[in-house]
């Protein structure tokens, strides 16, 4: 795996690398500033796998160079972790709003970097078969992907939208207590086999796009984190003290969703019907595994359609 790693301290660095090489990571690229690091990224031929930023930089902070990183289209799903000595939760939603994919805190912590780099390292590996899967000649690549119903499906066009595994990330970098200030609601769409099915996998995922962006804009202004669950559910974390009413929700999420009608009518699509579970929240009981609140929503919304909004 290809690392490029990003920090203005030469003494951090000089520690940070040693771990690296010695838990087997040689193929090491190092910059001490953000347009540094864009010059490697834009010489570079093979591209880099994984890339490591510090926050608190000079000039370009590792937040913004996160978010110039992901305007590139071959490192858009790159993942991205952010290291700093900074354990504030405006740097960390900052961090994962800007695309982030993990977060680590300074000083080094040899068998956290360990357990970290090996999840992304198998993320990395799922990632390239994937990719190697839609180039098959099988595929039909013209009209864009085609996905399986329990896929994971990007939503990179979606204001807040991150995928399930950095979700899960933020809410472990959230801390203990952090956590009990964040709630989950599970949204379905009802439907989704059936358009799946009758569609075919890439209007399905553009589908699912539709509809992630209607929740995304549904939620606003609240700060609001979206990932795609696959089987057509997204799930959505939000501020604990703006808890909304799943009944509330799911008749604004029809209005929105309605906005599509006519131009699905035309093409002969399904519109999507959705269906809206109880918000979770981390309970005391539940402090050392926050990410349970992802299950959990899943399964209330799996269960629970009396929230259901119609679409008929």
């Amino acid at each position: 795996m290809k690392i490029l790693a990003v920090d203005d301290d030469p003494d951090f660095m000089g520690v940070f690398t040693t771990v690296l090489e010695g838990l087997g990571y040689s193929d090491l690229a190092t910059a001490s500033s953000g347009q540094e690091a864009l010059e490697l990224i834009s010489r570079s031929v093979s591209g880099f796998d994984c890339i490591i930023l510090d926050v608190q930089m000079p000039g370009m902070d590792g937040i913004e160079l996160c978010r110039q990183i992901r305007a590139n289209e071959s490192y858009k799903d790159t993942p991205i972790i952010m290291n700093t000595a900074v354990a504030d939760r405006d740097y960390i939603d900052a961090a994962f709003a800007a695309g982030a994919t993990d977060y680590l805190t300074k000083p080094v912590d040899e068998m956290e970097v360990k357990a970290r780099l090996g999840v992304i390292e198998k993320l990395v590996t799922e990632r390239l078969r994937a990719q190697i899967a839609l180039s098959h000649p099988g595929i039909e690549a013209y009209s864009g992907p085609s996905y399986g119903f329990l896929d994971g499906i990007p939503l990179k066009r979606v204001e807040g939208a991150v995928d399930l595994f950095s979700m899960g990330n933020y809410l472990k970098t959230l801390g203990l207590f952090r956590a009990l200030t964040v709630s989950a609601i599970g949204i379905r769409v009802v439907n989704a086999r059936s358009i799946h099915d009758l569609e075919g996998g890439h209007v399905f995922g553009e589908v699912m796009i539709d509809v992630a962006t209607c929740i995304s804009d549904c939620l606003k202004p609240s700060h609001r984190m979206i990932a795609y669950a696959g089987g057509g559910i997204f799930v959505c974390l939000m501020p604990r003290s703006e808890i909304c009413d799943p009944e509330g929700l799911a008749d604004r999420l029809r209005e929105y969703i309605l906005e599509f009608e006519e131009v699905y009518g035309e093409l002969g699509i399904q519109l999507p019907t959705i269906s809206v579970g109880v918000p979770i929240t981390v309970r005391a009981a539940q402090i050392n595994s926050p990410t349970r609140i992802i299950d959990e929503a899943i399964a209330a919304v799996k269960a629970r359609d009396v929230y259901a909004a119609s679409m008929a």
